[in-house]
């Protein structure tokens, strides 16, 4: 079975992140996963269109030396903010009398015919379900016989004044943008698996300059809220009280303390030095006092907007983000939400980190769409991968049978 290929790329506001992945049936394998300083993004928006473009350039060409490939096309991961969800329906004939890949599509496209404005872009598709002839609901037609096929999906859009600096960037570097998926999207799918696919839950990302709440409900993306507070924050706190500068605050967060205060060692001690050059002795369990404190109303926070966006119970919580990787972190967790929480450990070989869950559920999406569709996503030529893959992987087979809730920008395939 040949391999397929793709990119996906998040511009963060701490870091942007290139991942590109190879599927082989139902298995995937992280050939590269980049990430490099940000300085044109803040709070998920661009603010400076060249400064981010010569930060994309530097990571496309280090992950480039990884894999041996020139990159041109890819997945651009989306921030969720001004998105709009509306649920819409569509028929289409079934031209073979059986379902297959382009009358789904056909079906979806009907959906959302002219169901948006000349200022909207259409971002994603989400499938409902199907039906034959007025018949019971499906979630997959294809292989099954009729005449009409209908579709109702959630159809997600948002403004082009939002999404055209992040065209800009993707110009300037000669990269095409093959499909957009929304952060929230891709995070689920990292972490989907059948048993959530059948109940309603959270997933939460806490970012460098925001936390997101999203709500799903049986893999699909119902709600979300941004919090305007994140890691950032603990940054600040411990450079405004301990009078050092940003960036040892953020080694000390990340290398020395502990999140959870209980289980600091009052022993452990830092060494660093004062933004007026003076030296100073830092405790473990005095600093982790100080880190548990902030990330706990971040959590709090989080919790209040859970509480916001639906009455209805959860079944799941599931923490990613670079922030979760944090020491005692999972404790925190568990001692606000209880055990319906948890922190999602990364575990791909080559992404052993979850800074990485956005870019690499990008890419899982995409493939899952394509698949479902029948159609060939692969960003690199045929004959480029054939000679590429290892021959150790040539000749695995398989056929992947979950399929993704999400369907990208459909209407430039």
């Amino acid at each position: 079975m040949m391999a397929k290929i793709y990119t996906g790329i998040e511009l963060g506001s701490n870091e942007i992140k290139v991942l590109v992945q190879e599927v082989i049936g139902n298995q995937y394998h992280v050939l590269s996963a980049v990430s490099v300083p940000s300085n044109g993004v803040k709070k998920r928006q661009i603010v400076d269109s060249k400064v981010c473009a010569s930060d994309l350039l530097h990571a496309l060409k280090k992950t480039e030396e990884e894999i041996g490939l020139k990159i041109t096309e890819a997945i651009l991961v989306l921030p969720p903010h001004m998105a709009t969800f509306t649920m819409q329906k569509g028929t289409s004939s079934i031209e073979e009398k059986v379902v297959q890949g382009y009358d789904v599509k056909k079906a979806m496209k009907d959906a959302v015919f002219h169901q948006y404005d000349t200022g909207e872009e259409l971002i994603s598709v989400l499938p409902i379900s199907f039906s034959i002839d007025d018949g019971n609901s499906v979630f997959d037609p294809k292989g099954k016989e009729g005449n009409v096929l209908f579709s109702k999906v959630v159809m997600a859009t948002i403004s082009k004044e939002v999404l055209a600096p992040f065209l800009q960037v993707f110009r300037m570097v000669g990269v095409h943008i093959k499909d957009y998926v929304f952060a929230p999207q891709a995070d689920y799918e990292t972490c989907e698996s059948h048993d959530l696919n059948r109940k309603m839950g959270a997933i939460l990302n806490l970012g460098e300059d925001e936390s997101s709440v999203s709500i799903f409900n049986k893999g699909i993306l119902i709600k979300n809220e941004n919090i305007p507070v994140g890691s950032r924050f603990v940054d600040k706190d411990l450079s405004y009280i301990y009078k050092i500068p940003i960036e040892p605050a953020r080694t000390m967060k990340e290398t020395f303390a502990i999140t959870s205060y209980r289980y600091a060692d009052t022993n452990e001690w830092m060494e660093v030095t004062k933004t007026n050059g003076e030296k100073l002795n830092l405790n473990q369990a005095e600093t982790s006092k100080i880190i548990e404190s902030r990330i706990q109303e971040i959590l709090k926070l989080v919790k209040n907007a859970i509480n916001n966006l639906t009455k209805r119970e959860i079944s799941y919580i599931i923490v990613v983000g670079g922030i979760s990787e944090l020491a005692g972190f999972s404790y925190l967790v568990e001692d606000l939400f209880g055990h319906k929480a948890s922190v999602w450990n990364m575990q791909e070989l080559g992404a052993r980190h979850n800074k990485f869950t956005t870019v690499f559920g990008s890419c899982k999406y995409y493939h899952k769409k394509c698949s479902f569709l029948e159609e060939n996503g692969t960003m690199f030529k045929e004959e480029v991968i054939s000679s590429f893959v290892a021959p150790k992987k040539r000749g695995v087979i398989g056929v992947d049978g979950s399929i993704n809730k999400f369907f990208g920008h459909m209407m430039d395939n």
